[in-house]
């Protein structure tokens, strides 16, 4: 056969449907999981939680009769290798805490609308109002075209920006600015500080890029006044809601509770509140039944096949998870052991060469899971870190980089910051092999801006 004619044959691996659904239920977090439950629940009949009542007598049933459940949540089968970490089944008790220890805060909605209430506005002008409230994001802008809200109720568009303005008049000052310049406007009282007022709004773009030379020439003011009016727009807060939330209390609930007892590491998924499932005895039961017509027949068996993989789907990701949990444990044992946040090289490979899963499964497993340890809770993809290697040929956890960098910028001459070719050198000092593309991927990354950006006016 000629070389050129030869064909190259690729196979395509296909995921099954149990596969497909196994890898979904995988990267769903302990709260889309629950609501995952409740709606398998309503479309699937053949899919039951378990009453624990029942399941006592039933388990009484089964030493009698020497008869075993398929769909019985096995604690033993999971614990499968417990001299590697250990399973503890969910109690209440443990993790209570977490939720009793938040209060129900305000919203910033709230705070407005009381304030709106004290100020008696009309009913039109309340409903006006509460549209506006409702569009504010959660740094406290106002972004969509007052136009928008008049067609949506019907109204004049000067009513809704007579509404608006009213809003922007109420705590906390810059409240529904539609951007940074009217923000930090709202904030700056003109009579009291009229040069930072005048800064913001004639020469904000220079303001913005740190050509304060230029201001300077252009308001007509020395440098020190400069300086001085600047130090009072550093103090104004460019996002008013932050610190509020906008809607409904969201907190950070964790998938996993890590606790420490009797110097060994105990894992648990904090899935106390979840259903437990099985697969219906009686729709089982009705497979038996001679006179169920085929189409019946197929119907059961196809749900009752369903439930079954959605049942052991659950399974797989919560024994997947505390695997990795644990390999995370052993990896990062140093950290572990002194219980600060200081990180070891690790990346997925590692942890999915050690279980001998894929790096897909380890991603879907660990992204937007978070964790509770003893110190805090933290997002499981945290613990990863690429490697960055010294002079002397040792590898660290490019975070140990990245909080150099950040040291060195919070500690430079802000009249005159380093750029990052700068800090290249001073890491370079330091024996660590950081090429300058790398410094600016991690000063952006930890939102630190350019060095032109960062310069301030000092006492001369």
């Amino acid at each position: 056969m000629a070389s050129g004619s030869r064909q190259i044959q690729t196979q395509v691996q296909k995921l099954s449907p149990q596969q497909i659904l196994q890898a979904n239920i995988m990267q769903l977090t302990n709260s889309l999981l629950e609501q995952r439950i409740v709606k398998e629940l309503e479309d699937n009949p053949t899919l039951e939680i378990v009453d624990p009542i029942d399941e006592d007598d039933e388990n009484q049933n089964q030493t009698e009769n020497s008869q075993e459940s398929d769909t019985e949540f096995d604690w033993d089968e999971l614990d499968s290798d417990s001299d590697r970490f250990e399973l503890v089944k969910p109690n209440t008790e443990s993790t209570d805490f977490i939720f009793t220890n938040h209060s129900t805060p305000k919203t910033l909605n709230d705070k407005i609308k009381d304030q709106l209430i004290d100020i008696n506005i009309s009913e039109q002008y309340m409903n006006i109002a509460y549209e506006i409230i409702g569009n504010i994001d959660d740094d406290g802008y106002f972004k969509i075209e007052p136009i928008l809200i008049a067609d949506r109720l019907g109204v004049s568009e000067l009513e809704v920006r007579s509404v608006l303005d009213i809003i922007k008049s109420l705590d906390p000052k810059g409240i529904a600015s539609k951007d940074l310049k009217e923000c930090i406007s709202l904030q700056i009282n003109k009579k009291k500080y009229p040069l930072a007022y005048n800064i913001i709004q004639n020469c904000y773009e220079d303001f913005i890029a740190k050509r304060y030379e230029k201001i300077s020439k252009n308001l007509n003011c020395s440098m020190i006044e400069l300086k001085d009016s600047l130090e009072i727009i550093k103090k104004i807060n460019p996002k008013p809601g932050d610190g509020l939330p906008a809607g409904d209390n969201e907190f950070i609930i964790p998938d996993i509770i890590v606790e420490k007892r009797d110097n060994d590491w105990v894992i648990q998924m904090n899935d106390q509140s979840m259903y437990e499932l099985r697969v219906s005895k009686e729709y089982s039961k009705m497979l038996d039944r001679k006179s169920l017509d085929r189409a019946a027949k197929k119907f059961i068996k196809d749900k009752t096949e369903s439930a079954n993989w959605f049942i052991d789907a659950i399974k797989h990701r919560k024994r997947t998870m505390l695997e990795i949990m644990n390999v995370i444990i052993q990896k990062q044992e140093t950290m572990f052991r002194e219980e600060k946040f200081e990180l070891c090289p690790m990346i997925l490979k590692d942890i999915a060469d050690e279980l001998n899963i894929d790096i897909s499964t380890v991603s879907r497993a660990s992204n937007g899971k978070y964790v509770q340890l003893p110190w805090g809770i933290f997002e499981i993809r945290d613990f990863f870190s690429e490697s960055i290697k010294t002079k002397s040929g040792k590898e660290v956890s490019n975070t140990v980089v990245k909080n150099r960098i950040k040291d060195i910028i919070e500690n430079e001459d802000k009249s005159n910051p380093y750029d990052d070719q700068s800090i290249v050198s001073i890491l370079e000092s330091e024996n660590y092999i950081v090429a300058r593309r790398t410094v600016s991927k991690y000063r952006s990354l930890m939102g630190i801006v350019k060095s032109k950006l960062r310069r301030e006016i000092t006492d001369e």
